[in-house]
């Protein structure tokens, strides 16, 4: 691997950390901060130029930012346009942290730049009205594996099928990860028996490689909020709706994990509930006879979504 002309700019993060950082206290300096990430990460480690790209808009305005500026009372925006904006910030935060991740920690061992491209410079669906940025969700899925597990990491883009990560534990298992995420505006107006249905095509489409020792996950993300107090009562709803869907599949043709990620927020009044809610649903994987291997990927996998596990 070519030196960097431009070291990234931020030491490590410490390890277990699962969340943007907001220590600084004055929140125009974290939004410089992350302005400053997002940029080396396109310009200087890329070398990609933003465009006109939905990430771009987000960049201007995050980098224009001033604490002079006199913003609207939050209750005069318009509900949509507080969820659309809430939304924005969010995955720009999300970015900007799996970046100094990934990078700080010096865990790429390749990052495609079809993938940064299209992607992450793309739209999360080009036809909508309110385009957020794709590919973020990706950046942080890897990010949340290497802060668990370290090892390295390969993002690809469009010139790898069935999979977009390509992760090697600290251990040297190997992890595939594919992702598909819900784009935004498509899913303002989803149900609980659409989004089911969108997992059960995304598991009937994946083809994730069968590579010996591998462990395979699909990855299903929704821009959707669900409350802390309905989580439970959400992941036994997937449990019983993917049990059934696949009850006569053979296990062999499954990712061994299906992870179907809600990122929501409240718009509806200040100091709404903020929450990513994960639901790791077994497809082709046994928990009560898993080989050490197995036993020790999912432990991982565990501690990245944030679960507390004795060891």
């Amino acid at each position: 691997m070519s030196p960097r002309r431009t070291p990234f700019p931020f030491p490590p993060l410490p390890k277990g950390d699962f969340h943007p950082r907001r220590e600084l206290a004055d929140p125009f300096a974290l939004i410089k901060r992350d302005a400053r990430i997002v940029r080396w990460f396109v310009e200087d480690e890329m070398e990609l130029d933003f465009g006109a790209s939905p990430l771009r808009q987000f960049l201007d305005a995050y980098e224009q930012a001033d604490p002079k500026m006199v913003l609207p009372p939050f209750e005069s925006i318009p509900v949509e346009q507080r969820r659309y904006q809430m939304h924005g910030d969010a995955q720009f935060e999300r970015l900007a942290w799996a970046i100094w991740v990934l990078y700080g920690s010096d865990a790429v061992e390749q990052m495609d730049g079809s993938f940064v491209k299209h992607e992450v410079l793309g739209a999360d669906n080009p036809q909508a009205e309110r385009k957020l940025p794709g590919g973020i969700g990706t950046l942080d899925i890897a990010a949340r594996l290497v802060q668990t597990g370290g090892g390295r990491v390969s993002i690809y883009g469009n010139k790898k099928a069935g999979h977009d990560i390509r992760w090697v534990t600290a251990d040297g298992d190997v992890v595939l990860v594919e992702r598909k995420d819900r784009s935004y505006e498509a899913g303002l107006t989803d149900t609980a028996e659409k989004r089911v249905r969108r997992i059960v095509e995304e598991i009937d489409d994946s083809h994730i490689p069968n590579e010996e020792g591998a462990f395979r996950v699909l990855v299903v993300g929704f821009q959707h909020l669900v409350l802390t107090k309905d989580t439970e009562e959400t992941d036994k709803y997937y449990q019983r709706a993917l049990q059934e869907e696949f009850k006569e599949t053979p296990k062999a043709d499954l990712p061994h994990l299906v992870l179907i990620e809600h990122l929501g927020l409240e718009p509806e009044r200040r100091g709404g509930e903020r929450n990513n809610f994960f639901s790791p649903q077994p497809l082709n994987l046994n928990l009560d006879e898993m080989d050490s291997n197995m036993e020790r990927v999912a432990r991982l996998l565990a501690r990245a979504l944030g679960a507390r596990l004795d060891d």
